[in-house]
């Protein structure tokens, strides 16, 4: 009896830990940001949670609840009896959102790239060449689900959620308009290959190349609120 509990317990010790799969909360929150992001659901547009509730063919509860999230993250705001509209923030405000990401991006990312390892980069890399791929097959709402996913990953690793949080909160804001926008003069492919380069000098322990990529990561969304770009520039122009 004794070594029979041994044996179970080391064989328990061998099981790889069970990842839950995503909620319907997540499930109908990914949906969103990818439809915010994509263009389906435009600035200056509005739906109702019970609609949304209908079309997915589940309860409101977890509707209502992705909805509040977008509420959370100023993407979407309560029209009393209305439903929800969805936020065309002005330049001002994109403008302010990426100076506030430069004060905590940019040395957060520099951060990262003086102590991450090969193995914590594996994750990231696999998402890059998943981004790519999506970026040249031109399926612009996998592309936007994987590249959340990406930055989402790369920040976390700085190990403050709090910071984590407020950075994409920031940067959601900007790809109302950023991600249509790249999609729209072909620069898809060109802010795809952005997340490799910047691997890439992550790796090298290249702090000024980090800082280059980061920043102009950023850029396309001050050049999607200007609404032009010559195609020359998409090297010296950023990305997302």
């Amino acid at each position: 009896m004794h070594n029979r509990g041994v044996t179970e317990r080391s064989s328990l010790s061998r099981v790889s830990p069970i990842h839950p799969l995503p909620s319907l909360r997540e499930q109908v929150a990914t949906w969103l940001r990818g439809a915010l992001f994509t263009g389906d659901l435009v600035p200056g547009s509005t739906f109702s949670v019970p609609a949304l509730a209908e079309q997915f063919g589940i309860s409101a509860t977890p509707v209502r609840e992705a909805v509040l999230d977008l509420v959370q993250q100023s993407l979407v705001v309560a029209l009393p009896s209305k439903g929800f509209l969805v936020v065309d923030p002005s330049p001002e405000t994109i403008a302010q959102s990426v100076e506030i990401r430069r004060l905590l991006e940019v040395p957060t990312t520099c951060r990262i790239a003086e102590t991450v390892t090969t193995e914590e980069l594996v994750p990231l890399r696999r998402m890059a060449k998943q981004i790519l791929a999506h970026a040249r097959k031109g399926d612009l709402r996998r592309f936007v689900e994987i590249d959340d996913a990406f930055h989402r990953h790369l920040t976390g690793l700085c190990g403050n959620p709090m910071l984590t949080q407020l950075v994409e909160d920031l940067r959601s804001r900007a790809r109302v308009h950023a991600v249509p926008y790249i999609a729209v003069h072909g620069f898809l492919v060109n802010a795809a290959q952005e997340h490799n380069r910047l691997l890439d000098a992550m790796q090298a322990r290249d702090l000024a190349e980090v800082v280059l990529v980061t920043e102009m990561h950023m850029g396309w969304a001050l050049t999607s609120q200007a609404g032009h770009a010559e195609p020359g520039s998409a090297e010296g122009s950023a990305k997302l």
